[in-house]
């Protein structure tokens, strides 16, 4: 296959480890890739687009990068045949530039694949937050079959089973391109990060519904500079105890509950939002 990769995560770093593992596991299967990802970390921004900025892409050798921020020795035949572009935007802007102004055509491509995000994106609010799945969500928009993929843990792994990780999600695409179903337009994969991933149940899920009822992304900053200045500054600092509840009510065939008991989840999606049934025909005001 050839395959256009954006991620969410940035180039390989402590907070991007598995985009190169991922990569190089790919190559050795004989897949052929086009890399333009993020010049930084940017998650949770969804599918978004910098309306009004001018992007720039930055060609680089992927040897110029690890997962532990060290520079490694270069290959040049790797830095000519697998250059990346770095791209000062968000990864749907990846997507569009990697399909449309990167020296390729959209039809040159057989799926999108964005990730392997650092951590799992399971349930409504993961999904509809996720940059890794905004920049499948992109490619979908775009007319290309497209995979979001995560690996479920934000946790130091060893680089066995990284390796292990890996193999089963190219393993997965693989079939998944094989025997693409009929109306989905994108598939979300989350595989948990176990010593015995290739032995795990692999199951089709629909996403676990999940509120922001309580708690919040943010908290206020409260010092004396700030009110000095009468204005109100948060920093980021996410408080999910909904998110804790709704994982212990998952039941069987949710993603969350496919998370907690260590299986690998593929959910199968169309690129809109769902419509509730039974809203047609013309709306009439009723009395306040």
């Amino acid at each position: 296959m050839r395959l256009l990769l954006v991620n969410d995560d940035g180039p390989p770093s402590k907070v991007s480890p598995y985009f190169r593992p991922f990569i190089d596991t790919l190559h050795a299967a004989g897949h052929s890739t086009h890399v333009v990802i993020p010049d930084s970390p940017l998650s949770w921004i969804g599918k978004a687009h910098a309306v009004g900025k001018s992007l720039t892409a930055t060609p680089v050798c992927p040897d110029d990068f690890s997962a532990q921020d060290d520079r490694v020795p270069h290959s040049e035949e790797n830095c000519l045949k697998h250059q990346w572009l770095l791209l000062n935007g968000a990864p749907a802007s990846c997507t569009q530039v990697g399909l449309f102004h990167s020296g390729m055509a959209p039809s040159d491509f057989d799926l999108v694949v964005s990730g392997p995000n650092h951590g799992p994106n399971a349930s409504t609010i993961y999904n509809l937050s996720s940059g890794t799945v905004g920049g499948a969500l992109e490619g979908a928009l775009c007319g290309k079959r497209s995979v979001a993929l995560s690996f479920g843990s934000k946790d130091v792994q060893p680089p066995g089973l990284i390796k292990g990780a890996c193999r089963r999600a190219v393993q997965l695409i693989e079939n998944l391109e094989r025997n693409w179903s009929e109306g989905v337009e994108l598939y979300n994969i989350n595989v948990p990060m176990v010593p015995d991933i290739a032995d795990q149940a692999i199951y089709f899920t629909v996403p676990t519904k999940a509120y922001w009822t309580q708690g919040s992304l943010f908290k206020a900053i409260d010092h004396a500079e700030v009110k000095s200045r009468r204005v109100l500054q948060f920093r980021w600092a996410p408080d999910m105890p909904d998110m804790k509840r709704a994982a212990e009510r998952s039941v069987e065939g949710e993603d969350l509950w496919a998370s907690k008991n260590g299986f690998v989840s593929i959910t199968g999606f169309k690129a809109n939002f769902a419509v509730v049934d039974g809203f047609r025909g013309q709306y009439s005001l009723t009395g306040s």
